[in-house]
Protein backbone atom coordinates (compact mmCIF):
# COMPACT_ATOMS: atom_id res chain seq x y z
CA UNK A 1 0.00 0.00 0.00
CA UNK A 2 2.94 2.52 0.81
CA UNK A 3 3.93 2.13 -3.03
CA UNK A 4 0.60 2.74 -4.21
CA UNK A 5 0.61 5.78 -2.21
CA UNK A 6 4.20 6.93 -4.07
CA UNK A 7 2.57 6.12 -7.49
CA UNK A 8 -0.33 8.80 -6.50
CA UNK A 9 1.89 11.17 -4.96
CA UNK A 10 4.02 11.11 -8.28
CA UNK A 11 1.15 11.41 -10.57
CA UNK A 12 -0.41 14.39 -8.44
CA UNK A 13 3.25 16.07 -8.58
CA UNK A 14 3.26 16.24 -12.12
CA UNK A 15 -0.16 17.07 -12.75
CA UNK A 16 -0.25 20.15 -9.85
CA UNK A 17 3.06 22.02 -9.04
CA UNK A 18 3.28 23.81 -6.10
CA UNK A 19 2.25 27.47 -5.75
CA UNK A 20 4.57 28.23 -3.16
CA UNK A 21 8.76 28.61 -4.14
CA UNK A 22 11.77 27.84 -2.42
CA UNK A 23 10.26 25.35 0.35
CA UNK A 24 13.54 23.71 0.56
CA UNK A 25 13.94 24.61 4.48
CA UNK A 26 10.66 23.08 5.19
CA UNK A 27 11.36 19.85 3.85
CA UNK A 28 15.23 20.07 5.89
CA UNK A 29 13.86 20.60 9.11
CA UNK A 30 12.56 16.60 9.06
CA UNK A 31 15.56 15.18 8.01
CA UNK A 32 17.80 15.64 11.29
CA UNK A 33 14.72 14.89 13.26
CA UNK A 34 13.69 11.74 11.02
CA UNK A 35 17.47 10.17 10.86
CA UNK A 36 17.31 10.58 14.85
CA UNK A 37 14.36 8.88 15.53
CA UNK A 38 15.08 6.23 12.94
CA UNK A 39 18.11 5.67 15.68
CA UNK A 40 16.36 5.89 18.62
CA UNK A 41 13.69 3.39 17.49
CA UNK A 42 17.09 1.20 16.44
CA UNK A 43 18.30 1.62 20.40
CA UNK A 44 14.71 0.91 21.62
CA UNK A 45 14.76 -2.50 19.04
CA UNK A 46 18.54 -3.59 20.66
CA UNK A 47 18.58 -2.88 23.79
CA UNK A 48 16.81 -5.08 26.21
CA UNK A 49 16.46 -3.10 28.85
CA UNK A 50 14.52 -0.56 27.13
CA UNK A 51 12.25 -3.52 26.77
CA UNK A 52 9.71 -1.96 29.59
CA UNK A 53 9.32 1.80 27.99
CA UNK A 54 8.49 -0.18 24.60
CA UNK A 55 5.99 -2.71 26.83
CA UNK A 56 4.46 0.48 27.88
CA UNK A 57 3.73 2.10 24.82
CA UNK A 58 4.01 -0.37 22.29
CA UNK A 59 5.27 -0.60 19.34
CA UNK A 60 2.37 1.10 17.15
CA UNK A 61 2.78 3.88 20.00
CA UNK A 62 6.75 4.73 19.44
CA UNK A 63 6.50 5.32 15.78
CA UNK A 64 3.41 7.24 16.22
CA UNK A 65 5.22 9.45 18.38
CA UNK A 66 8.43 9.40 15.85
CA UNK A 67 6.28 10.16 12.64
CA UNK A 68 4.77 13.18 14.57
CA UNK A 69 8.29 14.63 16.26
CA UNK A 70 9.35 14.36 12.41
CA UNK A 71 6.42 16.50 11.12
CA UNK A 72 5.58 19.01 13.47
CA UNK A 73 8.52 21.47 12.80
CA UNK A 74 7.66 21.27 9.14
CA UNK A 75 4.21 21.79 9.56
CA UNK A 76 5.28 24.83 12.01
CA UNK A 77 7.72 26.11 9.74
CA UNK A 78 4.99 25.85 6.40
CA UNK A 79 1.98 27.28 8.67
CA UNK A 80 4.45 30.28 9.27
CA UNK A 81 5.07 30.63 5.30
CA UNK A 82 1.70 29.98 4.11
CA UNK A 83 -0.12 32.17 6.74
CA UNK A 84 1.64 35.47 4.86
CA UNK A 85 2.14 34.83 1.07
CA UNK A 86 -1.87 33.00 1.81
CA UNK A 87 -2.66 36.98 3.23
CA UNK A 88 -0.61 37.94 0.04
CA UNK A 89 -3.37 36.35 -2.67
CA UNK A 90 -6.44 37.02 -0.78
CA UNK A 91 -5.39 41.00 -0.82
CA UNK A 92 -3.83 41.33 -3.61
CA UNK A 93 -6.90 41.64 -5.60
CA UNK A 94 -8.20 44.70 -3.30
CA UNK A 95 -4.99 46.20 -3.65
CA UNK A 96 -5.11 45.80 -7.70
CA UNK A 97 -8.48 47.28 -7.22
CA UNK A 98 -7.32 50.24 -5.79
CA UNK A 99 -4.69 51.16 -7.88
CA UNK A 100 -6.90 51.23 -10.34
CA UNK A 101 -9.33 53.10 -9.29
CA UNK A 102 -6.63 55.44 -8.50
CA UNK A 103 -5.18 55.59 -11.97
CA UNK A 104 -8.81 56.60 -13.18
CA UNK A 105 -9.05 59.41 -11.27
CA UNK A 106 -5.84 60.60 -12.89
CA UNK A 107 -3.09 59.95 -10.75
CA UNK A 108 0.86 58.68 -12.07
CA UNK A 109 1.26 54.54 -11.94
CA UNK A 110 3.81 55.23 -9.05
CA UNK A 111 1.17 57.50 -6.96
CA UNK A 112 -1.30 55.20 -7.73
CA UNK A 113 0.62 52.38 -5.76
CA UNK A 114 1.53 54.69 -2.93
CA UNK A 115 -2.19 55.42 -2.35
CA UNK A 116 -3.51 52.09 -2.31
CA UNK A 117 -0.50 50.67 -0.39
CA UNK A 118 -1.40 53.11 2.57
CA UNK A 119 -4.51 51.59 3.28
CA UNK A 120 -4.43 49.53 6.43
CA UNK A 121 -7.02 46.62 5.40
CA UNK A 122 -4.62 44.07 3.86
CA UNK A 123 -3.85 42.34 6.51
CA UNK A 124 -0.11 40.76 6.87
CA UNK A 125 0.09 41.46 3.24
CA UNK A 126 0.52 45.24 4.27
CA UNK A 127 4.23 44.79 5.54
CA UNK A 128 4.97 43.96 1.80
CA UNK A 129 3.20 46.92 0.78
CA UNK A 130 4.94 49.35 2.90
CA UNK A 131 8.27 48.30 1.71
CA UNK A 132 7.09 48.21 -1.92
CA UNK A 133 5.73 52.81 -1.10
CA UNK A 134 8.72 53.30 0.76
CA UNK A 135 11.22 52.19 -1.84
CA UNK A 136 8.86 54.30 -4.73
CA UNK A 137 9.26 57.23 -2.22
CA UNK A 138 13.15 56.94 -2.24
CA UNK A 139 13.02 57.13 -5.87
CA UNK A 140 13.72 53.10 -6.39
CA UNK A 141 13.31 51.63 -9.66
CA UNK A 142 10.01 49.31 -9.86
CA UNK A 143 11.69 46.41 -11.19
CA UNK A 144 14.37 46.34 -8.20
CA UNK A 145 11.52 47.07 -6.11
CA UNK A 146 9.94 43.74 -7.62
CA UNK A 147 13.41 41.98 -7.55
CA UNK A 148 13.02 42.49 -3.21
CA UNK A 149 10.11 41.65 -2.85
CA UNK A 150 10.61 38.17 -4.87
CA UNK A 151 13.19 37.68 -1.95
CA UNK A 152 10.68 37.67 0.84
CA UNK A 153 6.74 36.66 -1.39
CA UNK A 154 6.68 32.95 -2.68
CA UNK A 155 3.76 32.72 -3.87
CA UNK A 156 4.14 32.91 -7.49
CA UNK A 157 0.51 33.76 -8.34
CA UNK A 158 1.10 37.12 -6.53
CA UNK A 159 4.75 37.53 -7.65
CA UNK A 160 3.32 37.08 -11.37
CA UNK A 161 0.48 39.67 -10.61
CA UNK A 162 2.77 42.07 -9.71
CA UNK A 163 5.15 41.54 -12.22
CA UNK A 164 2.52 42.10 -14.70
CA UNK A 165 1.18 45.10 -12.94
CA UNK A 166 4.98 46.57 -13.14
CA UNK A 167 5.49 45.78 -16.81
CA UNK A 168 2.26 47.15 -17.47
CA UNK A 169 3.20 50.36 -16.02
CA UNK A 170 6.81 50.25 -17.01
CA UNK A 171 6.37 49.59 -20.76
CA UNK A 172 2.67 50.24 -21.47
CA UNK A 173 2.86 53.69 -19.03
CA UNK A 174 0.14 51.89 -17.03
CA UNK A 175 -3.28 52.93 -18.29
CA UNK A 176 -6.51 52.33 -16.69
CA UNK A 177 -7.84 50.23 -18.86
CA UNK A 178 -5.32 47.90 -19.03
CA UNK A 179 -4.60 47.74 -14.98
CA UNK A 180 -8.33 47.23 -15.54
CA UNK A 181 -7.59 43.57 -17.05
CA UNK A 182 -5.52 42.61 -14.67
CA UNK A 183 -7.50 43.37 -11.93
CA UNK A 184 -10.24 41.48 -13.30
CA UNK A 185 -8.67 38.80 -13.61
CA UNK A 186 -6.82 38.72 -10.52
CA UNK A 187 -10.05 38.91 -8.70
CA UNK A 188 -11.97 35.82 -10.82
CA UNK A 189 -8.46 33.92 -10.02
CA UNK A 190 -9.20 34.37 -6.40
CA UNK A 191 -12.67 32.86 -7.22
CA UNK A 192 -11.48 29.60 -8.61
CA UNK A 193 -8.81 29.52 -5.89
CA UNK A 194 -11.63 29.30 -3.11
CA UNK A 195 -14.27 27.69 -5.15
CA UNK A 196 -11.50 24.78 -5.53
CA UNK A 197 -10.43 24.71 -1.81
CA UNK A 198 -14.19 24.51 -1.34
CA UNK A 199 -14.31 21.52 -3.41
CA UNK A 200 -11.56 19.64 -1.53
CA UNK A 201 -12.85 20.13 1.72
CA UNK A 202 -15.06 17.05 1.75
CA UNK A 203 -11.81 14.74 0.29
CA UNK A 204 -9.47 16.18 3.21
CA UNK A 205 -12.55 14.78 5.32
CA UNK A 206 -12.57 12.21 3.80
CA UNK A 207 -9.16 10.84 4.27
CA UNK A 208 -9.67 11.08 8.04
CA UNK A 209 -12.54 8.51 7.66
CA UNK A 210 -10.60 6.64 5.63
CA UNK A 211 -8.16 6.26 8.38
CA UNK A 212 -10.34 5.57 10.43
CA UNK A 213 -11.97 2.30 8.71
CA UNK A 214 -8.81 0.95 7.70
CA UNK A 215 -7.65 0.96 11.34
CA UNK A 216 -11.52 -0.56 12.50
CA UNK A 217 -11.62 -3.13 9.42
CA UNK A 218 -7.66 -4.61 9.93
CA UNK A 219 -7.82 -4.91 13.67
CA UNK A 220 -11.19 -6.32 13.67
CA UNK A 221 -9.76 -9.12 11.00
CA UNK A 222 -6.27 -9.96 13.17
CA UNK A 223 -8.01 -9.71 16.24
CA UNK A 224 -10.95 -12.06 15.29
CA UNK A 225 -8.34 -14.69 13.43
CA UNK A 226 -6.51 -14.44 16.70
CA UNK A 227 -9.72 -15.47 18.71
CA UNK A 228 -10.43 -18.06 16.83
CA UNK A 229 -7.13 -19.61 16.63
CA UNK A 230 -7.14 -20.02 19.87
CA UNK A 231 -10.86 -21.40 20.21
CA UNK A 232 -10.29 -24.05 17.58
CA UNK A 233 -7.14 -25.03 18.55
CA UNK A 234 -7.18 -25.44 22.27
CA UNK A 235 -3.57 -26.65 22.22
CA UNK A 236 -1.77 -24.29 19.97
CA UNK A 237 1.83 -23.69 21.01
CA UNK A 238 3.22 -20.47 22.72
CA UNK A 239 5.45 -19.16 20.17
CA UNK A 240 2.65 -19.61 17.49
CA UNK A 241 0.44 -16.75 19.34
CA UNK A 242 3.42 -15.00 19.68
CA UNK A 243 3.45 -15.13 16.02
CA UNK A 244 -0.19 -13.96 15.75
CA UNK A 245 0.35 -10.95 18.71
CA UNK A 246 3.85 -10.15 16.56
CA UNK A 247 1.22 -9.62 13.48
CA UNK A 248 -1.21 -7.76 15.33
CA UNK A 249 1.47 -5.33 16.09
CA UNK A 250 2.83 -4.79 12.49
CA UNK A 251 -0.34 -4.76 10.85
CA UNK A 252 -0.93 -1.76 12.96
CA UNK A 253 2.63 -0.29 12.76
CA UNK A 254 2.03 -0.56 8.99
CA UNK A 255 -1.57 0.82 9.53
CA UNK A 256 0.13 4.15 10.96
CA UNK A 257 2.88 3.99 8.28
CA UNK A 258 0.67 4.22 5.91
CA UNK A 259 -1.69 6.90 6.57
CA UNK A 260 0.94 9.05 7.58
CA UNK A 261 2.93 8.57 4.01
CA UNK A 262 -0.92 9.06 2.64
CA UNK A 263 -1.00 12.68 4.72
CA UNK A 264 1.20 13.74 1.73
CA UNK A 265 -1.01 13.24 -0.78
CA UNK A 266 -3.50 14.94 0.63
CA UNK A 267 -1.93 18.05 1.12
CA UNK A 268 -0.31 17.92 -2.65
CA UNK A 269 -4.05 17.18 -3.66
CA UNK A 270 -5.43 20.02 -1.54
CA UNK A 271 -3.02 22.90 -1.41
CA UNK A 272 -0.62 21.91 -4.08
CA UNK A 273 2.21 20.65 -2.48
CA UNK A 274 3.84 18.24 -0.41
CA UNK A 275 4.70 20.56 2.80
CA UNK A 276 1.41 20.91 3.32
CA UNK A 277 1.49 17.24 4.35
CA UNK A 278 2.98 17.38 7.08
CA UNK A 279 0.14 18.63 9.07
CA UNK A 280 -1.61 15.91 7.42
CA UNK A 281 0.29 12.87 7.67
CA UNK A 282 0.88 14.03 11.98
CA UNK A 283 -2.98 14.41 12.07
CA UNK A 284 -3.82 11.07 9.92
CA UNK A 285 -1.02 9.13 12.29
CA UNK A 286 -2.41 10.04 15.66
CA UNK A 287 -5.80 9.24 13.90
CA UNK A 288 -4.66 5.87 13.31
CA UNK A 289 -3.11 5.30 16.61
CA UNK A 290 -6.30 6.40 18.49
CA UNK A 291 -8.71 4.35 16.28
CA UNK A 292 -6.48 1.27 16.67
CA UNK A 293 -6.04 1.65 20.04
CA UNK A 294 -9.76 2.27 21.16
CA UNK A 295 -10.72 -0.99 18.36
CA UNK A 296 -8.52 -3.32 20.25
CA UNK A 297 -9.76 -2.14 23.66
CA UNK A 298 -13.07 -2.77 22.45
CA UNK A 299 -12.54 -5.84 20.81
CA UNK A 300 -10.75 -7.52 23.51
CA UNK A 301 -13.36 -6.34 25.78
CA UNK A 302 -16.29 -8.11 23.36
CA UNK A 303 -14.65 -11.31 23.08
CA UNK A 304 -14.22 -11.65 27.18
CA UNK A 305 -10.58 -11.89 26.79
CA UNK A 306 -7.57 -9.92 28.20
CA UNK A 307 -5.08 -7.96 25.45
CA UNK A 308 -1.90 -9.98 25.07
CA UNK A 309 1.22 -8.93 26.16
Amino acid sequence: MPMISIIFMLAAHNIQRSPLMSLKEVYMKAVPIGLAATILLFIFAMIPSLSKLVAVLGWPGLVTIALVAISLPSAISYHRITKENSAAEEALPSFLRDVTEARKIGLSPEKSIIHAAKRKNYGLFSKFLELIRGQIEWGVPLRKIFENIRLKLRSWKALINLMIMIETIEIGGGPSHALEILTEYCEKEREVEINKRALLKPYIILSFVWSILIALTTTIVAITIYVLTQLTIPNISPSMLSSLQQQIGIFSIGIIVQCWISGFFVGKISEGTFAAGFKYSAMLAITAYISLVLAQNFLWGAYGMAPPT
